[in-house]
């Protein structure tokens, strides 16, 4: 009696082992440790519902499941009006009482602070702002992320195909970019600046997707903040073959400095200027950098150089 007795509760024993193992089994398989700018993070396999801050295009362009994100990010106009009205408008910030509210399985930030804000809610990816590298690596990166590295693929070869296609035609068009010097001028708010390839305003489809090359002036800024404040007067160091200008604001003072610019004789002696190889474009096109934005500015900006 006291053997069966034995052998029954050993067997017990054995089945919740056994148990214990197969539910551990299970919950470790259905997670996944990614490096963040902040450390490693146990994120989900498959993040069913994201919400994002800054990288919400980064996210939809591998397919990912956003469902809350802030009005910067769904101002794009590269994301459909269809799949904007399908995610809340979280404002400017990640509230933590209105992302709570979405039940997230996944936060995707620049935000350094909302990792501490955010982090009882769900798992905080914090990504700092231009660590992603080029634009083809930041898709690799948000397919490791993600878990969507065979999307991450098939997006390079999507843009790949795509920078061909355009490359081809500038060439048509008497433009080798290989052998062609950009560079990115912003107003805002009176204020002009310069911008490096890195920080939007098309820097990515020009330099990686189109292979223009970056004069040193403009390769400097993207070592630092990715952007700098200049007057008018040393807008000379600044040359190059094509300049791309966006205006981010749109106040007196803008127009006003916008004016001064055009007749300003630092700026009508460039030879870009002179060969009237200034394009501007809006800026609400230029500003973002994700994936499927620098695939489409791509072909906007060679539609511009071409006409």
């Amino acid at each position: 009696m006291i053997a069966v007795l034995g052998i029954a509760l050993s067997a017990v024993l054995l089945v919740g082992c056994s148990s214990s193992k197969s539910s551990s089994s299970r919950k470790s398989s259905s997670t996944r440790v990614v490096k963040t700018s902040d450390g490693s993070v146990k994120v989900p396999k498959h993040p069913k519902r994201i919400v994002t801050n800054v990288y919400t295009g980064d996210v939809l362009s591998l397919g990912g499941k956003v469902v809350g994100a802030t009005s910067t990010d769904l101002a794009s106009p590269y994301i459909s009006k269809t799949t904007s009205k399908s995610i809340k408008n979280l404002g400017l910030t990640l509230k933590p009482e209105a992302v709570l509210k979405l039940k997230p399985d996944l936060i995707v930030t620049s935000n350094k602070a909302d990792v501490k804000a955010l982090k009882k809610i769900a798992p905080v990816v914090y990504i700092a702002y231009g660590s992603t590298g080029n634009i083809k690596q930041t898709a690799t990166k948000f397919g490791t992320i993600l878990n969507r590295k065979t999307q991450a693929k098939n997006w390079i070869k999507k843009f790949n195909k795509q920078t061909a296609t355009q490359t081809a035609r500038l060439k048509k068009a008497g433009i080798d970019p290989a052998k062609t010097t950009v560079g990115m001028f912003d107003l805002q708010n009176g204020k002009l600046f310069v911008d490096g390839a890195k920080w939007g305003r098309g820097g990515e489809a020009l330099t990686t997707g189109l292979n223009f090359q970056l004069p040193a002036a403009f390769k400097a800024l993207d070592k630092g903040a990715g952007y700098k404040q200049i007057s008018l007067e040393s807008v000379g160091k600044y040359s190059a073959d094509w300049l791309f200008f966006s205006q981010t604001t749109n106040t007196s003072a803008d127009k006003s400095t916008l004016q001064d610019l055009k007749t300003n004789p630092y700026w009508t002696k460039l030879a870009a200027v002179k060969a009237k190889h200034v394009i501007q474009l809006p800026f609400n096109k230029m500003y973002y950098f994700d994936p499927d934005a620098v695939y489409q500015q791509e072909k906007l900006i060679t539609d511009a150089m071409v006409k």
